[in-house]
């Protein structure tokens, strides 16, 4: 009897609750997969606690291992739905951002017609202006060239210091 406790011992056994722990869920979904596949406990202990030994560890461990493949085939393919959804969001974001670019551009370059207009209109006036400051100029001379040349003409001296 004393090498059976030895080997009892020996072997690790379990509580739902350390079995939910190692498996990260819940009590109760153990308590049923425990219930589902009709597993006895190896012994009971204080407050009715039912130990569990290897093989019910490595059933719910296959169990919990093909659960974990379909989880993450399931959260990969969300993940990546998620993923093309933020790039499908992002890409029309994107999208709007040209659209805005291109019709500041169109703004801008409409902008940049009426200002060279504008600045050929100016050239046209400073042209203008050059060329009658030109001309007057030229006429100012030549009334001081006629100024200046003797005429025959005697000038008839008027008032009365102008007599002697």
């Amino acid at each position: 009897m004393n090498d059976k406790n030895q080997v009892k011992t020996k072997t690790k056994t379990y509580t739902t609750s350390e079995l939910a722990s190692v498996f990260g869920v819940s009590v109760g979904s153990i308590s049923t997969l425990i219930k589902k596949w009709n597993l006895k406990p190896v012994k009971t202990g204080n407050n009715n606690s039912k130990y569990y030994d290897m093989a019910v560890f490595e059933r719910l461990e296959r169990h919990y291992d093909k659960s974990k493949q379909k989880r993450d085939k399931t959260t990969n393919t969300q993940d990546l739905r998620t993923q093309l959804a933020v790039s499908n969001a992002e890409n029309e974001l994107l999208r709007n951002e040209l659209e805005i670019a291109k019709s500041t551009i169109k703004i801008l370059q409409n902008e940049l017609k009426i200002k060279n207009s504008q600045i050929d209109k100016l050239q046209d006036l400073t042209n203008q202006a050059q060329q009658l400051d030109l001309a007057t100029h030229t006429q100012h001379q030549e009334l001081l060239e006629q100024k200046s040349q003797p005429t025959d003409e005697p000038k008839h001296k008027h008032g009365i210091f102008n007599w002697f």
